[in-house]
């Protein structure tokens, strides 16, 4: 599923989060949306989501080709994983995963078996077999942002965005989780776009690299192309890199 992003401006009182942003993601890939704080990023992916609505007659967003500007979170299908997990605590992890397939409309409601052979098969992908009895207190930092991202992708989502997934977690257990990430989008190949501040993070995981700055688009590239060829000076200052 393609995402096309034209002249997206939204504005908070006097303040531009967002300024005539324009981006294309390809069906398929894992984009990284990085930059520092209040550079826009989560505004973005909120926007996309539908979670946010661009300042009213300004841009438009597609996607693979169907203005989904107006329409709502549900509407577009996006799965939005938050950084704090946003999980149901007196729900089982199984529970958590089916919410989703169970509060849909009944005609769109898959039948009992169904919504249970497609956790157990989400709970396979995630590695957590065995753990669908389990609470989410009876879980670790990292178990619980598998289990939310398996929530987002039960209701077949048509893309997927995920606000600092890995940013409550300690250093060691995120560096695990992003080569989990990697292997699971090969897999799935669900078009995922993810907020990061964090260079390494962004560099390792993406296919390519979008850098924020005050709301505008600063550079957009493959994360070799963005360090060996920078735009402008606030891109080789954001990545330490030398322009020449």
């Amino acid at each position: 599923m393609s995402i096309h992003i034209h002249n997206i401006t939204k504005t908070f009182g006097n303040f531009n989060a967002l300024k005539n942003v324009n981006l294309e993601v390809k069906t398929g890939e894992l984009v990284a949306l990085l930059g520092p704080s209040g550079s826009g990023k989560t505004t973005l992916l909120r926007i996309i989501a539908g979670l946010e609505f661009a300042d009213e007659g300004e841009g438009s967003i597609e996607f693979h080709g169907t203005d989904v500007t107006n329409r709502t979170a549900y509407e577009r299908k996006a799965g939005f994983v938050f950084q704090n997990y946003a999980l149901f605590n007196h729900m089982t992890v199984a529970e958590n995963i089916a919410f989703g397939l169970r509060v849909m409309k009944k005609p769109q409601r898959p039948e009992r078996e169904d919504i249970d052979k497609s956790v157990t098969e989400l709970l396979r992908r995630i590695a957590l077999e065995g753990y669908g009895g389990r609470y989410p207190s009876q879980l670790s930092g990292g178990q619980k942002q598998r289990v939310a991202l398996a929530r987002a992708l039960a209701v077949g989502p048509q893309v997927l965005l995920l606000d600092e997934p890995f940013g409550a977690l300690d250093a060691k257990v995120r560096k695990t989780l992003r080569k989990w990430l990697r292997q699971f989008h090969d897999e799935t190949k669900v078009t995922t776009l993810f907020v990061t501040h964090d260079q390494d993070e962004a560099f390792e995981l993406a296919d390519r690299v979008v850098i924020l700055n005050e709301g505008d688009v600063q550079q957009v590239g493959s994360p070799q192309s963005l360090r060996s060829d920078p735009a402008n000076e606030f891109v080789a200052d954001f990545l330490d890199c030398v322009m020449i």
